[in-house]
């Protein structure tokens, strides 16, 4: 970290009283170090920063020490926060010798002329450097700079690119520091702070290349093609000057202490400073945020989600409360570097660091997750509805993870020795078990995606409607094999995958699973002694399954029903018959299957005419009107076999019947009918003929008195003129259409399918 070589007695004592506000906490008694002498600070100095190191070693063996009240805890560190400030008030008396062993080092007791011939020194390693790098890899920059012009929309090849220009990049950075290390390392002896110098620059200028090759690899400021965030050109470039001064800062800060301590600058002093300069660091970091918020804002944006008042003010208010946290970790950081408590101060650091980069390793774990569902073993028609489900829930396991990393170090820093309580055997089991169950849930749910999406591939999409006809009559052919058994293998799959997840986290938990095991195989034997029905009906549906009997949406006949099939379960099936009607049947009630959806159906009606029509010529009609049918655009395909007459099927009272018959795909035939028989009525029309009607003669007895005849009527004629009582004609035409009623009124009937002969 970089110190200034001289400090103003102003900002002195401007930041020993920010640092006065912690003494509120002390209630030890300050030291008496006035008189101490030089060598005796020093020694005093020395054991304070090694007692909480000790002191921490202790604590991590010994359970009693990890039990220690929050009052003794806040009485130490009040007593070395007034150590180190009586440490450090006799370091600033001595603050002008410092700075001029500081300056004889530096200039090795030559004065400008010594911090001239230094500049020189590090002009020539610098130069070094560069040459090396210009000669030896000069190739390899050159295949970087043209790997920034692809375009690449394939996250696999994009990865690619990135990943070469990276390796080329680093090759170039570690090109360059060989070449300036070997001449520092040629120009000055060992331990004189001449090489201190040289190796502190060049560490800090190899630090901030490195951090700028990975900025480049993630933000691609020139690499608008292969770029893996979704920011324009203008705010990559400008994110990435941003971590440019963020480095070059923090890389100075870092090598410009360690090499002012090596200088002689006392310890207490770098204990001043380092809070100082990490509140310059944040205040960077901070005026960053404020900068960027609107484009931070944008990479968290997401279109499809919903607004919600929450969400609103999530997004009016990051940015204060984001400054309001890194300050807070600041302060608490300064507190413990200030007192020489260095093991906390490292746990507070690596919180903020979190804190830092969660907004980064976010929105990369974002755009991988974006990419990886577009994987081919992921694709199915359905997947694209689960990948939003799938991308949030490892979104958000990600940010759960870097939150209990952030507050575990918090913790561990404020002093809870949570790291000491994590090694604690229950505690420890207890998180093994978590983790445990974390695993195995991430693993299950992964492996059930892509089964599921390698099920749904070969599934058709589902259809908007039913796949019933127009008139909702069904008998459409069903769905393929595959198609029927898929979903069921996928519903015993995903039972087994429960079972192995719930056993596997009961394991975890330490829980025996041997007698679970036992205790449900005596179970499944009492269930099947005691369900056998339920196993009779499971093993019914196992072979018709395998025998092909039925698949999804056929339209069979079977116990006595007829309908679509709806749904195929373990035990039972459902149809849905052409009226509405759902009808559920257990699979052991079933005996014989009638299937009307498999290859081709055929479908014979049946009309009426008189008994005086010419049946030749009927039936030259109906074959006429089945070779114009078949020619029909529509239902041609449709038709295997033409319309064609049967000629009279039977004789009844009032007229003859005549039956037609045509073979078409299973589910056509109902349009197929109902244009025959339009066609055919047009046709018999045309030529004379007209459908017979049902008619009733009701006979009527001869009226007892003769002379009430008229004179020129027959006594039939008045029979059949008389008054008919209006009650008895409706029961004789009931009677003769009552087998007519009861055939239509029935939700299994036929409808046109009776008896072929």
């Amino acid at each position: 970290m970089p110190c200034c070589n001289r400090l103003t007695d102003p900002l002195i004592w401007l930041l020993v009283s920010v640092l006065l506000l912690f003494s509120s906490f002390s209630v030890a008694e300050e030291a008496d170090i006035s008189h101490m002498t030089d060598a005796e600070v020093r020694q005093t100095l020395m054991q304070m920063m090694t007692t909480p190191d000790e002191n921490s070693g202790s604590g991590a063996q010994s359970t009693a020490a990890d039990s220690s009240s929050m009052l003794e805890q806040v009485q130490q560190s009040s007593s070395r926060f007034e150590q180190s400030l009586a440490l450090l008030k006799s370091s600033i008396e001595r603050w002008d010798q410092q700075q001029q062993l500081i300056w004889q080092n530096l200039s090795a007791e030559q004065g400008w002329l010594g911090i001239g011939e230094l500049l020189l020194l590090v002009g020539a390693m610098l130069l070094a450097g560069v040459l090396a790098e210009k000669l030896f890899g000069w190739r390899l920059l050159r295949l970087a700079d043209n790997i920034s012009h692809q375009n690449s929309s394939n996250w696999v090849t994009t990865l690619s690119y990135l990943s070469l220009r990276m390796v080329f990049n680093l090759i170039g950075v570690a090109v360059f520091g060989l070449g300036a290390l070997v001449l520092a390392l040629l120009v000055t002896e060992a331990q004189t702070p001449w090489r201190s110098a040289l190796l502190a620059i060049l560490s800090m200028l190899v630090t901030v290349r490195l951090v700028m090759v990975l900025a480049q690899a993630v933000l691609a400021p020139r690499a608008k093609g292969i770029r893996p965030l979704a920011l324009h050109c203008q705010q990559a470039a400008t994110i990435y000057w941003w971590v440019f001064a963020f480095s070059l800062y923090y890389a100075a800060l870092v090598n410009g202490t360690g090499l002012a301590v090596s200088l002689g600058m006392e310890p207490v002093m770098v204990q001043l400073l380092l809070p100082s300069a990490g509140l310059l660091l944040n205040l960077l970091v901070n005026a960053f945020v404020w900068n960027q918020r609107a484009t931070i804002t944008q990479m968290f944006s997401n279109p499809d989600s919903r607004d919600t008042n929450l969400k609103q003010v999530v997004v009016q208010s990051w940015p204060i409360l984001a400054s309001i946290w890194l300050l807070s970790l600041w302060m608490l950081w300064g507190y413990t570097i200030f007192v020489g408590d260095r093991q906390a101060a490292e746990q507070l650091s690596i919180s903020w660091w979190i804190t830092l980069l969660f907004p980064l390793a976010d929105r990369l774990f974002a755009a991988l997750l974006a990419n990886l569902v577009t994987i081919r073993l992921l694709q199915s028609p359905r997947f694209e509805l689960r990948a939003k489900r799938f991308c949030s829930i490892l979104q958000n396991g990600l940010r759960l993870i870097l939150l209990a990393l952030a507050v575990f170090f918090l913790a561990e820093g404020w002093g809870y020795k949570t790291m000491a309580m994590m090694e604690a055997g229950w505690i420890r089991q207890l998180l093994q078990a978590l983790v445990d169950m974390l695993v195995i849930i991430l693993v299950a749910f992964i492996a059930w995606e892509l089964i599921q999406s390698a099920i749904e591939r070969r599934l058709p999409e589902p259809p908007e409607q039913d796949s019933e006809t127009p008139e909702g009559e069904g008998g459409g052919a069903g769905a393929t094999r595959t198609e029927t058994l898929l979903p069921l293998m996928r519903s015993f799959i995903l039972a087994i995958l429960v079972v192995t997840v719930v056993l596997s986290i009961l394991s975890s938990l330490g829980v025996e699973i041997g007698p679970l095991l036992a205790g449900a195989g005596v179970v499944g034997i009492a269930v099947g002694f005691g369900a056998q029905k339920l196993v009779a009906d499971v093993i019914s549906g196992v072979f018709f399954l395998l025998d092909d009997a039925f698949r999804r949406g056929e339209y069979i006949e079977a116990a006595s029903m007829r309908g679509t099939v709806e749904n195929i379960s373990i035990r039972s099936m459902r149809l849905r018959h052409h009226l509405g009607a759902v009808q559920t049947i257990p699979y052991s009630e079933i005996a014989t299957v009638k299937n009307l959806s498999r290859d081709w159906v055929t479908m014979k009606l049946e009309f009426r005419l008189p008994y005086d029509t010419d049946v030749e010529k009927v039936r030259k009609i109906i074959k006429k009107i089945g070779l114009a049918m078949m020619d029909d655009e529509e239902m041609g395909p449709n038709i295997i076999l033409p319309l064609k007459s049967q000629g009279v099927m039977r004789v009844e009272e009032s007229a003859l019947i005549f039956r037609m018959k045509f073979t078409s795909k299973p589910g056509e035939q109902w349009i197929i009918r109902r244009e025959a028989y339009r066609r055919v009525k047009e046709g018999l029309e045309a030529n004379g003929i007209h459908f017979a009607h049902r008619a009733v003669h009701v006979l009527m007895p001869q009226p007892e008195n003769s002379e009430a005849q008229v004179e020129g009527h027959s006594g039939t004629q008045d029979a059949q003129s008389a008054p008919v009582d209006p009650k008895l004609a409706a029961a004789a035409t009931t009677s003769a259409i009552a087998a007519d009623l009861n055939r239509m009124n029935r939700i299994d009937s036929p409808d046109g399918e009776e008896d072929s002969r």
